[in-house]
């Protein structure tokens, strides 16, 4: 078969399709646009939570051209104007420094959304894994945009306890030397919410999309602690032997290993995201991250939309902080 620590290079897997595996029957509807001024691929989850999610108030072609850019940044004037905030011709963005210090320029100010950077990497490599030429670069990609989809989930929630929470109870939460699982920090977000109208209810964690959830979170520790080998076996099949590999599916097991190849031992059973990192592909993306935004959508409606209010999960604002203000050009 070949060497199993790297599929082999075989023909392009199927890009179309409905969203997620046959089995999972998501609570929410299915739909795909583009958001967040980008194109990501297909999503299992409706327009709604993807607009209450990563909207933007304004078309990007709207917003001045002439802003200053900052490495491996939007530049911050069409970032501010994306996150609700403007920065002002009279903040001198758009003019030169006056007064004695030309060659010292300007600086800004920004605070950085760790959820809003790291939802948008994994956007990235979400598409990027669908354009790949070879199953081979697609898993690699996608295997990057999973690790970035749950880490941008973790981000919202730990800012979330900081910035809502309790003073007295955030640190149950965002304490990073003593860190909670995030299925856990999910279920006890709500109850320490200091804004009005949050915390009045719960998470159902044997509810949809939960049960979905500690799956996803579950295939990714399942990563980073593996272990012993006969946890790790993986299978491939091949109509002929000397033919390409694939990783099998369910439906695939020859009757002779039913009882030594469970349809469990392949994929999640209610997610149907497979076991074996090799095996990743972007249809098991579109589902893992419907899956997340239903997830924060119910965890916002849990907490009286504190969680996205204004935009707030994904807010980058932007100001001048040199020159001062009473010497610049207005």
């Amino acid at each position: 078969m070949g060497d199993l620590h790297r599929p082999p290079a075989a023909r392009a897997a199927p890009r179309g399709g409905r969203s997620g595996p046959p089995g999972l029957v998501p609570p929410w509807p299915h739909g795909a646009t583009s958001v967040a001024g980008s194109e990501p691929p297909p999503s299992v989850i409706g327009e709604d939570i993807k607009a209450h999610i990563m909207s933007d108030d304004k078309p990007k072609a709207d917003l001045p051209p002439s802003s200053p850019a900052v490495s491996g940044r939007e530049r911050p004037v069409r970032a501010a104007a994306a996150n609700g905030h403007s920065a002002a011709r009279s903040q001198g963005v758009d003019g030169a420094p006056s007064g004695d210090e030309p060659a010292l320029g300007w600086v800004i100010e920004t605070i950085f959304s760790p959820f809003h950077c790291l939802y948008q990497d994994a956007l990235f490599f979400h598409t990027q894994s669908r354009l790949a030429r070879a199953d081979s670069e697609s898993s690699r990609l996608a295997r990057a945009a999973l690790l970035l989809y749950i880490s941008s989930a973790e981000a919202l929630v730990h800012q979330a306890a900081e910035e809502l929470g309790r003073p007295q109870l955030s640190r149950l939460i965002a304490d990073p030397e003593r860190p909670l699982p995030l299925a856990e920090a999910c279920r006890l977000l709500p109850a320490i919410a200091a804004e009005p109208g949050a915390g009045k209810g719960g998470i159902d964690p044997e509810a949809a999309p939960w049960p979905q959830f500690a799956e996803l979170l579950m295939l990714r520790t399942s990563w980073a602690y593996p272990g012993p080998a006969s946890r790790r076996r993986a299978f491939y099949r091949s109509p002929r032997r000397d033919g390409d590999y694939e990783p099998m599916q369910a439906h695939q097991i020859p009757a002779g290993l039913r009882r030594s190849v469970s349809p469990d031992r392949l994929a999640f059973p209610l997610t149907g995201l497979p076991r074996d990192p090799y095996a990743l592909r972007p249809r098991h993306l579109d589902t893992a991250r419907g899956i997340l935004d239903a997830a924060i959508a119910d965890l916002d409606r849990c907490m009286g939309s504190a969680l996205t209010k204004g935009r707030r999960h994904r807010r980058e604002p932007v100001r001048v902080i040199h020159p001062p203000a009473e010497t610049q050009d207005v």
